[in-house]
């Protein structure tokens, strides 16, 4: 057999060369964990493939990539919703994360958001949290490709307590055992220049360049961190992150809503990428950052969903519809952002920004086999007038059928295989009820 499996869509947006193209009835040929064969469909390929997939009517398209994400806090969905920033941050998670974040709990946390992202088409995530190893594990046995961060902090973390404080040896731990693993790359995680001394941002951006691995960083969220930055250092955090030489083709910077054009041209010069959350940055009323700024100065930008305390989901559909409308009711011009931006941004672009272009985003011959089948077969879906704006304006996410993430197959016929939903069911409700004791709602 010359593939070890072979698709057939009767629709595809390979995303080849940045393009969102309509393909009609395309062939994907995978051997082991690549792409090994694009082409048009004719009968005689069925014999060639070990296992043959044909959904009709359905739609082809590269695994979604989440630029940025908080995955265990997928337990605080729903909790301590409509707060300023600020008080939602300091007054309220990093209390509940003190009393309740424990190795258990992310190991938890981390396989709902893998049955999430599982199935809504995300296939790679670039996570943010505590006990870093733990949730590549489950990121690993669900068969996902992710980018883990060691947190560092000048603050104590709830990990602290179990994994002690030395961060720079938690960092080299994860390393070792990832270095070379083919879906799961570790990096270092400033949390932001708030929480970070001059020192810590120096040294997290030292390993980032010693070890070859991306640093994630939150970057100017909000009005209120740009000006006391500005009132406190005479600088924005972004020209402290350029004269601390953080900011590198390795540095993934999380929000960027509020940069001035100096900042938009340090970034320019930098290399460095933008992660756009539309729904969190919405729902925390921290602004709508300027992508259409960002993408005509070159500035490589993905998109993210944040975490599912601000979000409160996992899914790249809603960032597309919203984060596109956005942008249009800002500027007050229609074309600000289109849906075939925002799609490039889902695929592609996202795994340029994060350092993956050349391995995943589009689907080519020597590419991971990343791919996504989604079922057409809707109401809201029809009739197929135009298949980019119904991808980005009216698919929900729970419209994906198939999911293949590096050649092995993580859902079919929308049921999960790669995990067991009802054993992680019953465990989330045991860490619900802590919680809600927590809050005092029991």
């Amino acid at each position: 057999m010359k593939f070890d499996i072979g698709i057939r869509a009767d629709w595809a947006v390979t995303m080849a060369g940045g393009k969102a193209h309509v393909e009609k009835n395309l062939f994907f040929g995978i051997s082991k964990s690549n792409i090994a064969l694009v082409s048009p469909w004719k009968l005689s390929l069925k014999k060639s493939c070990r296992k043959f997939i044909y959904q009709k009517n359905s739609v082809a398209l590269p695994g979604f990539v989440n630029g940025h994400a908080h995955l265990a806090m997928t337990l605080f969905r729903g909790i301590e919703d409509d707060l300023p920033l600020h008080t939602w941050l300091f007054e309220r998670i990093f209390p509940l994360e003190k009393k309740l974040v424990t190795k258990n709990f992310v190991k938890t946390g981390t396989e709902l958001a893998a049955l999430e992202c599982i199935r809504f088409g995300v296939t790679t995530v670039c996570d943010m949290y505590f006990y870093s190893q733990e949730s590549a594990k489950v990121w690993d046995k669900a068969g996902l490709r992710g980018t883990f961060a060691q947190v560092f902090a000048s603050a104590l973390l709830p990990e602290d307590k179990d994994l002690g404080a030395d961060k720079e040896k938690l960092f080299l731990s994860l390393y070792k055992k990832y270095e070379k693993h083919p879906r799961i790359r570790p990096s270092v995680g400033p949390h932001a220049p708030y929480t970070c001394s001059d020192e810590l941002l120096r040294k997290t951006a030292e390993l980032s360049k010693k070890y070859s691995v991306p640093l994630q960083i939150h970057l100017s969220e909000t009005a209120e961190e740009v000006q006391t930055s500005k009132t406190k250092l005479g600088i924005s955090p972004v020209e402290r992150l350029s004269k601390l030489a953080v900011l590198s083709p390795h540095t993934i910077c999380a929000h960027g809503v509020h940069l001035d054009n100096k900042d938009i041209e340090i970034m320019k010069k930098s290399g460095a990428s933008i992660v756009y959350n539309p729904d969190s940055n919405a729902k925390l009323a921290s602004g709508i950052a300027p992508i259409p700024k960002y993408l005509a100065a070159k500035i490589p930008v993905a998109l993210g969903t944040d975490g599912s305390a601000s979000n409160n989901d996992l899914s790249l559909f809603g960032a597309m519809d919203l984060g596109t409308k956005l942008q249009k009711v800002h500027s007050g011009t229609t074309t600000a952002m289109t849906a075939k931006q925002a799609l490039y941004m889902a695929t592609l672009g996202g795994a340029k920004a994060i350092g993956l272009g050349d391995q995943i985003g589009s689907l080519e011959v020597g590419k991971a086999a990343d791919l996504i089948l989604i079922d057409l077969q809707f109401p809201h879906l029809q009739p197929l007038n135009n298949l980019i704006s119904h991808l980005v304006y009216s698919a929900q996410g729970l419209e994906v059928d198939t999911v293949f993430c590096h050649g092995k197959l993580l859902m079919r016929n929308k049921k999960i295989l790669s995990l067991k939903p009802e054993a992680i069911y019953k465990k989330l409700e045991i860490i619900q009820h802590k919680i809600s004791k927590q809050l005092g709602l029991l």
